[in-house]
């Protein structure tokens, strides 16, 4: 097949960067055509790197992309203010920036690609062929449609070619031994699957009562009374639209109240913390009788689902280390599978009671099986680190000059 003959001569990058995009782009007659550029001339510059442009067309078409990206994923319904708030222009202009950084890399470590390279990619593009074979006055057509000259996109063909080759270098220096493929494994599939109770503060304030006589003792202090007229000043075109203070003082004053009480919600959530500890279990036979006492302070058990101990944040709880930590060990405390059960964990905001529900241990042999797969993705991975890292480098260092009535709020650097 041609696209495999492709990928194997000029990399995957490139069959993706050419094949893809750009066939695509000319395969939608009139997307580079002089409306769509606002009667910009082909020269016309959305910003420059080390003194290097970047053309309208290139940022135009890119935005295009994208913007036809975006707009696919929503179903067609996103409103020129959702994209807006993408912020499309910027992310554009600056992947624009990094491709200017890699070529100008290209260019100073003698990368360039050849006029026989550049021919014989743009021949191998089968939106510039007629039966199999290349065919000149198509390619010729189709280039002066999207309002392209032949030196200017045999210009972004090298510059693709280029690049790959500088890329190239990141993918040699990214070597993953066995021992790295192991270790990823193992942690990848050594997952815990935590029960939890949450407490939160919201959580002990519904088992707190505000009096009526706890309002009024409340409002007869000024300075107070004016912290709950503040409040409702706040909110009252947002929570409180249509209502006048009178009508929600009460509310207002019971969670001021609340936050005052916060000694005594904390200690609501640690008492009811202590009756779920014992009840607590890894099978679901407890779960009944621990929601029906959790009932009236809107709180339930739940459970994280199978997460790993890369996992910054645990869902539902967010970041609990020491919690992650003993989930993980050895002699795990939380996992009756090595002799653990529920445990209590407080923080400032919240207490928390917890048990392994299931635990699922690597499969050696799997790793054999999967070894391969393992070994490609932890390069790619690795890759992607080095190069990201390198052209983070180069960016800090670049001076950066974007036309902000083309691009918008991109950055200058």
């Amino acid at each position: 097949m041609l696209t495999t003959w492709f990928r194997e001569k000029f990399g995957t990058l490139v069959v993706s960067g050419i094949i893809g995009l750009l066939a695509l782009a000319f395969a939608i007659s009139g997307i580079f055509s002089p409306s769509s550029t606002r009667g910009l001339h082909e020269g016309a510059v959305a910003g420059t790197v080390n003194g290097d442009p970047i053309t309208i067309q290139d940022f135009q078409r890119s935005y295009n992309q994208r913007l036809e990206f975006f707009r696919q994923m929503a179903g067609g319904k996103m409103t020129d203010e959702q994209l807006k708030a993408f912020n499309i222009k910027g992310a554009v202009f600056q992947d624009l920036v990094r491709r200017r950084l890699m070529i100008q890399e290209a260019y100073k470590d003698g990368l360039i690609a050849s006029d026989g390279e550049v021919k014989e990619a743009i021949r191998a593009i089968p939106a510039f062929q007629e039966g199999g074979k290349f065919d000149t006055a198509k390619y010729k057509e189709l280039l002066a449609a999207n309002n392209y000259t032949p030196g200017g996109f045999e210009r972004m063909v090298r510059e693709d070619l280029s690049s790959e080759r500088w890329r190239n270098y990141f993918q040699r220096r990214a070597r993953v031994s066995d021992a790295e493929a192991r270790e990823d494994f193992l942690v990848t599939n050594n997952k815990r699957n935590i029960k939890y109770v949450l407490l939160t503060n919201e959580s002990g304030r519904k088992g707190l009562a505000v009096s009526a006589e706890d309002v009024q003792k409340f409002l007869a202090t000024p300075a107070k009374l004016n912290l709950a007229k503040s409040q409702y000043e706040s909110r009252k075109t947002t929570v409180y639209k249509g209502k006048t203070f009178d009508d929600v003082k009460d509310q207002i004053v019971r969670d001021l109240v609340m936050t005052e009480k916060l000694p005594e919600v904390q200690k609501i959530n640690n008492q009811l913390a202590d009756e779920v500890l014992p009840l607590m279990a890894a099978s679901k036979a407890s779960d009944a009788k621990i929601n029906a006492l959790l009932k009236k302070y809107g709180a339930e058990v739940r459970s994280t689902g199978l997460i790993t101990a890369e996992n910054s944040f645990i869902p539902g709880i967010g970041q609990a280390k020491e919690l992650q930590t003993d989930a993980f060990a050895a002699q795990s405390p939380i996992d009756p599978a090595t002799g653990g059960k529920a445990k209590k964990y407080t923080t400032g905001s919240w207490i928390l009671v917890a048990i392994v529900e299931e635990s699922k241990k690597p499969d050696l042999p799997q790793f054999e099986a999967e070894r391969g797969k393992i070994l490609d993705q932890l390069r790619s991975k690795k890759e992607h680190e080095l190069m990201d890292s390198w052209l983070r480098e180069l960016n800090a260092k670049a001076k950066i000059k974007p036309n902000l009535s083309i691009v918008g709020d991109a950055e200058e650097s």
